[in-house]
């Protein structure tokens, strides 16, 4: 009895052990530089990524990135359980105010928020010139989603250089590796796999700033102020919008309709404030067919001033 009790327990913790293990992620290791723009903005750069699996086999991911800074700055794509290790360096010429990283969503210690002292009363957690910062984050279960990072230190109270563009996208995908849609007029889970490609739109005062993840070629490409998007009619594409500044917005997209994260309430409209964010996937074309389709603020002064870009839905290729 007791023999098999020893036994019993002893598969018991083994199994537990490989439960716990797979639930282990990858680990990734980036360094980002905060650099001045010709235009005079700031901006983050990729400098390396690399992703260290569980088994210790590391990939180089660093050329999926542009290779200059951008506005945003490069999107960065984890799964649930991952952990990050992202050291910012601290690249703007002539000037020594400190820089750094706050992230949204994922769980980090005190050490990783990215504030000055005066606002932490621990230390000031940002890169200088020639001593750059690391900051540690972990995506636990429950952090799935899309979130902003940016600059916790110019200006008074040093709340960060968003305005003068030090922002940038964390997707966190879901350990599932399924999201909900609405395709085909049913809601459904897709696949993030079958997700061709990423659109990300910052609404900052009057203009749409874009990055565009392209997971066919594994590249990201900056998209820059009221980019047009373009995918093939069918493709299974998700949109990441976030607020940023001060300015609240309506973004609208023409012809086509989402459900609602968290519901199933089927929209084509939402409101978005200040790091308020939503993402959604659509099936481009969907019901309507090729074309150009508008996206826009409906805020009528924010339109106006020419806060709006197309979508551009190609024929699907023909064997």
């Amino acid at each position: 009895m007791y023999k098999t009790l020893a036994v019993s327990m002893f598969a018991g913790l083994m199994a537990f052990s490989m439960l716990a293990g797979a639930e282990t992620g990858s680990v990734h290791l980036i360094t980002l530089k905060a650099v001045a723009l010709d235009s005079g903005q700031l901006a983050y750069q990729m400098v390396k990524h690399k992703i260290k699996s569980p088994s210790g086999k590391v990939e180089d991911i660093t050329q999926r990135y542009s290779q200059e800074a951008s506005i945003p700055g490069p999107a960065i794509v984890m799964t649930e359980g991952d952990k990050a290790e992202v050291t910012l360096e601290h690249g703007i010429k002539s000037s020594s105010d400190p820089v750094s990283i706050h992230v949204h969503g994922v769980h980090y210690k005190i050490d990783s928020d990215g504030t000055m002292k005066i606002l932490n009363h621990v230390n000031d957690q940002a890169a200088f010139p020639g001593k750059p910062y690391t900051y540690k984050w972990t995506a636990a279960v429950g952090t799935a989603g899309t979130w902003p990072y940016h600059d916790h230190t110019f200006g008074n109270p040093m709340l960060g250089a968003e305005d003068k563009g030090l922002y940038g996208t964390l997707i966190i995908n879901p350990k599932s590796g399924k999201v909900p849609a609405l395709i085909d007029g049913k809601v459904q889970n897709v696949a993030i796999k079958d997700i061709k490609r990423d659109f990300i739109l910052w609404m900052h005062e009057t203009t749409f700033w874009g990055m565009e993840v392209n997971n066919i070629a594994n590249r990201q490409v900056p998209l820059w102020t009221n980019p047009t998007l373009g995918a093939r009619e069918n493709e299974l594409v998700r949109f990441h919008v976030i607020g940023i500044g001060t300015g609240f917005h309506t973004f609208h997209l023409h012809a086509h309709r989402w459900i609602q994260p968290g519901t199933t309430h089927i929209v084509d409209t939402f409101n978005i404030g200040p790091i308020q964010r939503e993402s959604f996937v659509v099936k481009a074309g969907e019901g309507v067919g090729p074309g150009m389709w508008h996206y826009h603020c409906h805020v009528l002064q924010h339109m106006q001033s020419g806060m709006m870009g197309g979508f551009k839905v190609f024929e699907s290729a023909r064997n």
